[in-house]
């Protein structure tokens, strides 16, 4: 059971202290934590999913993405998306529910840190406020094409994939819609630099990434291969109607244009509800 009230958005305040009569819980001091903001391991972490079953463990150093946040009693946990873990973390995890258990936000857990350059193709912290019937849905996740699928279930295409803790993932055929746990990508590759010029953002690795995304541009080093991702500044949308009543709109799927490398891909950027 997950401790406390999930909070999808909004600020806990910094620097609370854990309540309590032992000594090691008063001296616990817990971050102050937002949704969508990134945290860095500062120990490996085991911890279970949301319904305490299963097991997966982040190593020390990992760089994470608050998806969801609760609070009790003056103290603060956060729950992070397995899927947004690169996939030799995730790996060994073969259960459906993809957030963690609530993990404490302390000190000895995390630490804060800024958004990694290596996601600077994208918003990671944009929302729409409360009443605008927009959904911000970004993730980090690139798809073959141009538009959101119509047939989102069913869907199959190429997708790219950037993870907060740095690496790049391709799937050569992926399901538009993921059921439970990411299955094992096409390659994942630990990205070694990054540099970005205006709307493009450029990836380096040392290993090898399929020729569909990248190219090889050195012999040696830790910069062997390199993936561009271009920002298109286009949107298109795609548009969900009532099952029963098909001029009764219920929704409207927004794609952001982008290529990778010279291959049209796009990111789902939000969800549109009519008024």
């Amino acid at each position: 059971m997950i401790k406390g009230k999930w909070i999808v958005a909004g600020l806990i305040a910094a620097g609370m202290c854990g309540v309590g009569t032992l000594p090691a819980q008063a001296s616990t001091q817990y971050l102050g934590v937002t949704t969508h903001k990134f945290l860095k391991t500062q120990r490996k972490i085991v911890t279970k999913n949301s319904v305490k079953k299963g097991t997966i463990t982040i190593p020390k150093g990992t760089v994470v993405q608050i998806q969801a946040i609760s609070a009790s009693n003056g103290k603060t946990w956060v729950g992070l998306n397995i899927n947004q873990l690169s996939y030799n973390i995730r790996k060994t995890y073969k259960l459906s529910p993809t957030m963690t258990e609530s993990i404490p936000a302390t000190t000895k857990n995390f630490k804060h840190v800024s958004v990694p350059k290596y996601l600077g193709f994208y918003a990671t912290q944009k929302t729409y406020p409360d009443g605008a019937l927009r959904n911000y849905m970004a993730d980090g996740n690139l798809y073959k094409g141009t538009k959101y699928p119509k047939n989102d279930t069913k869907a199959k295409m190429a997708r790219v994939h950037v993870t907060p803790n740095g690496y790049l993932e391709y799937y050569k055929s992926s399901p538009f819609r993921v059921n439970g746990v990411d299955k094992n990508p096409t390659t994942s590759m630990k990205i070694t630099k990054t540099s970005k010029s205006k709307s493009t953002l450029t990836l380096y690795t040392k290993g090898a990434v399929p020729k569909a995304i990248g190219s090889k541009v050195s012999k040696k080093g830790n910069y062997r291969y390199k993936v561009t991702i271009k920002r298109l500044n286009q949107f298109y949308g795609t548009m969900f109607y009532n099952a029963k009543s098909k001029n009764v709109l219920n929704s409207v799927e927004i794609a952001a244009g982008y290529k990778v490398g010279k291959t049209q891909y796009f990111l789902s950027e939000s969800t549109i509800y009519p008024g």
